[in-house]
């Protein structure tokens, strides 16, 4: 049974929560928690703390049960330092959590961001028993100290490639919150489809889109993003570019390269042309509306530099002095960051900007091809972001089926990275990239391997152990799954099911496994 799993996992520690905290002390007693009269309580009262106050108190206490005698007289007191904090990159995330004797739990934190990641270990803490009907927490009593390792621990989703429905990326945002996992990476257009409105070009979407339902509405956004914010989840957006971008020639071709404008081509904006920036930046300011993160990621990768091969691109190089097309795409790559940067925000690219062109250090530079690629970004003097694919079966690639969550739990981002440049690692993410995922399995295909993901992300360097963490992730699984979560086993391959009967806890096998 789940509940006298965990309680024995907490008979003599939390050492069941995850991702791992950084310190936890506790003692020997179980005290019984009465959830017809447990508070929340906040010593400064902020919009959210009231929303997590509603939602884990239905977290905290899942099943209906008659009051049980003399329990108690306990509840959960949050002290904030700073509650206007902003959500942004590097805000303090830190909390500390004790547990009384008395029953009484205080959650102390610098911000509100960091109180949220403290309901969530508390909530982890708490045991329901079938056989008494009592609530409790073992352990006590328990003094946890704990912060993230790193300041960037997201996911990337792809609604270019399929349509992910708003619902489903609002529950994907619940389930990140349970890892403590902090930024949603959207990647919204793709050469398929353009599913996201935009005000000032609403002809984008509706030639861009496959339909027309598999659209977001402005509010859609709007909502999303203010979803993401009550969970301590930034949102940040991607307009991949100057290829991947196939679905804007629909409405727009005047601001392609000659050299594609088949159906059939991948196409790719002409730099060329004043009036293809005009036109990306009027754009980009009207999502900067709804998207208020500092960050912006505008792609770069897999550019079909070939569109560029067309004489009058080739007489527009000659007047530049552009000797190749790597040097018009460094051209766009620093016009796009200077309009970035008019629009108060910071750019992030991907990898390709950092190897075929010289973007601003000011730039972020996401890595995706191989992890030994992170050591001569940040020796550049970059910021970095790790999301190595490791060839799809060692990588934090989630759309690589092979990639089993042990490998992807040992993969160390700051491999081979100097002490002195180790700041300029921001994190990391997962990518879930969508060409063969869509709604009906996007969860399932994410966890619980990006679990593994978040706990290298957020803890300590030295909880590096398999066989450790195993335990704590098949636990960790089965309450994804109690929260309405969908998930695959813990062991084999993404998106496994279960090889048989079994409990929640039950490992999956590898395809290899299967066979033998």
């Amino acid at each position: 049974m789940l509940g006298i799993f965990i309680s024995f996992l907490l008979a003599t520690s939390a050492r069941a929560i995850w991702p791992k905290p950084r310190l936890v002390q506790n003692g020997t007693t179980r005290i019984v928690l009465n959830p017809n009269t447990y508070s929340f309580k906040a010593l400064t009262s902020t919009v959210e703390l009231e929303d997590a106050f509603r939602r884990y108190k239905a977290i905290f206490f899942p099943h209906a049960t008659e009051p049980v005698p003399d329990p108690s007289n306990n509840g959960l007191v949050v002290d904030i330092l700073d509650p206007t904090a902003a959500l942004a990159l590097g805000v303090n995330e830190s909390y500390t959590l004790d547990v009384h004797l008395d029953g009484t739990t205080v959650i102390a934190a610098k911000t509100v961001w960091g109180a949220l990641h403290g309901l969530e270990t508390m909530s982890q803490l708490v045991d329901f028993n079938f056989t008494t009907g009592q609530y409790s927490v073992s352990g006590v009593p328990v003094h946890i100290e704990d912060q993230p390792r790193f300041q960037h621990r997201g996911l990337l989703i792809d609604s270019g490639r399929h349509f992910e429905p708003v619902i489903h990326v609002k529950a994907l945002l619940d389930s990140m919150s349970y890892a403590k996992l902090n930024v949603l990476h959207w990647h919204l257009t793709e050469d398929q489809s353009f599913p996201i409105a935009s005000r000032v070009h609403p002809e984008l979407a509706a030639k861009g889109a496959y339909n027309d339902f598999e659209q977001y509405t402005w509010q859609d956004i709007v909502d999303v993003v203010k979803h993401a914010r009550l969970r301590g989840i930034r949102v940040i957006p991607e307009f991949d570019m100057p290829g991947h971008t196939s679905a804007w020639r629909k409405s727009h071709p005047e601001i392609f390269a000659e050299g594609c404008l088949t159906e059939s081509s991948r196409g790719a904006f002409d730099p060329a042309k004043n009036e293809t920036f005009d036109f990306l930046q009027a754009t980009l300011k009207d999502w900067a509306q709804i998207f208020p993160d500092l960050f912006l990621h505008l792609g770069s990768d897999e550019v079909p530099s070939g569109c560029w091969n067309n004489s009058k691109d080739l007489a527009w190089m000659k007047t530049m002095g552009f000797a190749n097309t790597s040097e018009v795409f460094n051209y766009f790559v620093n016009r796009m960051a200077a309009i970035s940067t008019k629009l108060g925000r910071q750019t992030i690219f991907w990898d390709e900007a950092f190897l075929s062109a010289k973007p601003p250090k000011d730039a972020v530079i996401q890595n995706w091809h191989d992890a030994s690629l992170m050591q001569k970004i940040v020796d550049a003097g970059y910021r970095a972001i790790f999301s190595s694919n490791g060839g799809y079966t060692h990588g934090w690639y989630l759309d690589g089926l092979a990639a089993t969550w042990d490998n992807m739990y040992v993969l160390e981002p700051l491999t081979n990275i100097s002490a002195d440049k180790e700041k300029l690692v921001l994190g990391g993410e997962g990518c879930m990239w969508g060409e063969g995922v869509d709604p009906s399995d996007l969860e399932f295909t994410v966890w619980p391997r990006l679990a593994a993901i978040a706990e290298r992300l957020w803890s300590d360097r030295r909880v590096n152990s398999t066989v450790e963490a195993q335990p704590r992730l098949e636990i960790f699984r089965c309450q994804l799954l109690a929260r309405g979560a969908h998930s695959g086993v813990v062991g084999g391959n993404g998106r496994s099911a279960p090889p048989g009967p079994g409990s929640c806890t039950q490992p999956g096998k590898t395809e290899e496994q299967l066979f033998v």
